[in-house]
């Protein structure tokens, strides 16, 4: 397909860039945007006024749990689904309400964190908490938003950003399986600028992940980041973030003429991922316009060796400019238009050992400009609604257009109705496309993206002065135009993949309840059930592998000794599910059960001064023996207990 000139859409862009920082600006109150959640629009929108199902994970709760892996904290978000192949390090996918695992969209302070080397995954396995203040997550359909890969959701990881405080604050821990893990972070705010920076370390000896053998599969990891601030007077603020993750993980390699399981090899992965931003934001706090220009860039590098020796590699690089702006508009200020142009460049590399069966050696790219425009509006006191839609225009394969319609009503402070619906867009992966991998699958570079229609609705009550709240929710989304990597093709009788003529159906429900008894106790549970089917080769409707129709969490936090001791019990059942199994001896493939299983962790935290406090933890308390995976191992019953603290100067 015949694209337009590239260098003629950049123009457009710088140029509108210039339109609106050159506008005359009239002043206006803002909207009132309290509890604001960066990553529901193309601009902050308040908590109140989001139609979609939405989750915050604040420090506090980060703390309370001791959570050290971002997939430990994803685990109690209701409709989200957790596979792990493992322990420590072991790859990790998550599907939200019964979609794929690249159906969900990362950003690291809205950089876009899906690694395109990974199938356009996040890698969870590499993600440790160390020096996180928020985690917002948005469910259903964003990619009238965000684009590509906010399918069923977005995740924004932000890090911790302290505007006045002068601190520093660091933690070290030890425990089973000879795990140390330590951190340090800081913040130092002069009157124009600020500096925010964290370093964060993990290093486990792991466990033996396969069904038998002895062989321990161990990680390490080393993440890095910080921000600069700075001000330059009441309307631009500048901002430029970067993070360094540098990870190792051990894994198995999978018996290929007998079991067909994971079994003990020497296998090891190097990962290493580099997160760049620059942001300039316009918000004169007297004007009506609000807007920000980003340039943000996200690189991997991942090499496997097997025994000692590199075997291959994968590499991967997103240069995206992003421009958002808006305008409040009407006698009280209740419209909102916004609007965002992007421009992305991706790249790939797949670097390996010529065979018989092909040269897997290849650079592969692709370019989008992406176009959006979102009105909100607030016709009625406690009405709020939202339009949005999008076009991505690609280099490569079909465009995509987007869309989204969401409304909220608030009949009282302690009642709100609220419902979207929308369309998302997923791209075919490099991997789809020009994969290789010797004498199992070649890629389909005529492939065109996979796209969904989905809508929900929602009702939450809160009673007793809002001590008690109950979120109840329906979801359901269909995805056209899937594509299906295991087809085979008798020409060369390899697999490739297609897009499939059938859709594929997701349905649920989502009840969360949260109460606080007194100032010390607090209890928060939810449940999910999950219906996601697809279409086999007969034309059969079968349950999606990996994702249990049941999941459900609770979690108790009590502060106890006039807030000087902690202690939080969690819960997790995860309802069984089903895994597909490939027979090295028949070369078939059939479905397989994994069983259910429920896993309670304890974390408790004294503090020894005002400063100072000491930590402990039980990860698995009953020493459940369980898998997500079919055939690997997650951990048993282990301990750890560290010391953590925050100087402030």
């Amino acid at each position: 397909m015949a694209k337009n000139n590239s260098k003629t859409k950049s123009n457009l862009v710088f140029s509108l860039v210039s339109v609106l920082l050159a506008s005359q600006l009239y002043a206006e109150e803002a909207l009132e945007l309290d509890d604001l959640l960066v990553t529901a629009g193309l601009q902050p929108l308040s908590v109140r006024d989001v139609a979609s199902s939405i989750t915050v994970i604040t420090r506090e709760e980060i703390e309370q749990k001791q959570a050290r892996y971002l997939s430990e904290l994803l685990r109690d978000v209701p409709g989200f689904s957790v596979s792990q192949a493992g322990g420590a390090g072991a790859q990790t996918q998550v599907r939200v309400r019964g979609a794929e695992a690249n159906h969900l969209l990362v950003l690291i302070d809205g950089i876009r964190a899906n690694d395109p080397a990974a199938n356009d995954e996040f890698q969870y396995q590499f993600a440790l908490t160390s020096n996180i203040e928020r985690i917002e997550i948005i469910r259903g359909p964003q990619s009238a938003t965000w684009g590509s890969d906010a399918v069923a959701g977005v995740i924004n990881i932000i890090r911790r950003k302290d505007g006045d405080g002068h601190y520093l604050s660091g933690n070290i821990e030890a425990g089973s399986f000879d795990t140390v893990n330590a951190g340090v972070d800081g913040s130092y705010a002069g009157e124009v600028f600020r500096i925010d920076a964290g370093l964060a370390y993990l290093d486990t000896d792991g466990i033996n992940i396969s069904r038998s053998g002895n062989e321990k599969d161990g990680a390490e990891n080393t993440t890095g980041n910080i921000a600069l601030e700075f001000d330059a007077g009441d309307a631009f603020e500048f901002r430029f973030s970067g993070q360094v993750v540098d990870a190792n993980s051990q894994y198995d390699d999978i018996d290929y003429f007998d079991t067909g399981l994971p079994i003990d090899a020497d296998r090891l992965s190097k990962n290493r991922h580099n997160y760049l931003a620059g942001q300039m934001t316009f918000a004169p706090t007297q004007s009506a316009w609000s807007g920000s220009l980003s340039v943000n860039r996200m690189e991997s590098d991942n090499d496997n060796f097997s025994d000692g020796a590199w075997t291959s590699a994968t590499a991967a690089e997103t240069l995206e400019l992003r421009l958002r702006g808006g305008v409040l508009m009407g006698p009280d200020n209740n419209h909102r238009l916004n609007f965002a142009l992007e421009q992305e460049d991706v790249d790939f590399s797949q670097r390996g050992e010529a065979s018989f069966y092909g040269d897997p050696n290849q650079d592969q790219s692709y370019d989008a400009y992406g176009y959006a425009l979102e009105y909100v509006g607030k016709p009625l006191t406690g009405f709020t609604w939202t339009l949005s839609g999008r076009y991505d225009d690609y280099s490569d394969f079909d465009d995509a257009a987007t869309w989204q319609l969401a409304a909220s009503y608030e009949f009282s402070p302690s009642l709100r109705l609220r419902a979207s619906a929308g369309t998302g867009s997923k791209t075919p992966t490099f991997t789809e496309r020009y994969g290789y991998y010797d004498d199992l699958f070649i890629g389909n570079p005529d492939l065109k993206p996979e796209s969904s229609q989905g809508w929900e609705a929602g009702i939450e009550t809160s009673w007793a002065a809002h001590r008690h709240q109950l979120q109840l929710a329906y979801f359901n989304q269909d995805l056209q135009d899937e594509i299906d990597g295991f087809v085979f093709d008798p020409d060369s009788f390899l697999f490739t993949a297609l897009n499939k003529q059938t859709d594929s159906k997701r349905q649920g429900v989502e009840v969360i309840f949260d109460t606080r008894i007194g100032k010390s106790l607090t209890l928060g549970a939810s449940y999910t059930y999950t219906d996601a089917t697809e279409q086999n080769a007969d034309g059969q409707s079968v349950r999606e592998v990996r994702r249990p129709r049941h999941m459900a969490s609770a979690s108790v936090n009590y502060y106890f000794a006039q807030d000087r001791g902690n202690m939080n019990l969690g819960a997790r059942y995860n309802g069984s599910q089903q895994d597909v199994y490939f027979s090295p001896l028949t070369y078939t493939t059939e479905r397989v059960n994994i069983d259910a299983y429920t896993l309670l962790d304890l974390a408790a935290s004294w503090k020894l001064t005002s400063a100072l406090e000491l930590t402990g933890r039980i990860t698995n308390l009953l020493d459940e023996d369980y898998e997500e995976v079919l055939g690997f191992a997650r951990p048993g019953r282990a301990v750890y207990a560290g010391l953590r603290g925050r100087f402030d100067f």
